[in-house]
């Protein structure tokens, strides 16, 4: 049996002086996010960050639908 996917993923892109890196993280609680900000290079050199839901229970659910849960 396959582990569930944790809940969110992110990507970091960061400026080096030879261009553009992207760090990728998966993590459960998006308060986790912050960590992984904290403990890598400074946040200074953070050009974006994307982040995306990688475990939805209601799949294409919109926000009018969730009101009428």
């Amino acid at each position: 049996m396959h582990p569930m996917p944790r809940r969110w993923t992110a990507v970091i892109y960061y400026r080096t002086d030879v261009g553009m890196i992207d760090h990728e993280f998966d993590f459960e609680e998006i308060a986790d996010l912050d960590g992984y900000v904290e403990r890598g290079p400074d946040w200074n050199t953070i050009d974006r960050i994307e982040v995306r839901l990688k475990r939805a229970i209601h799949p294409g659910l919109t926000i009018e639908q969730s009101l009428n849960q």
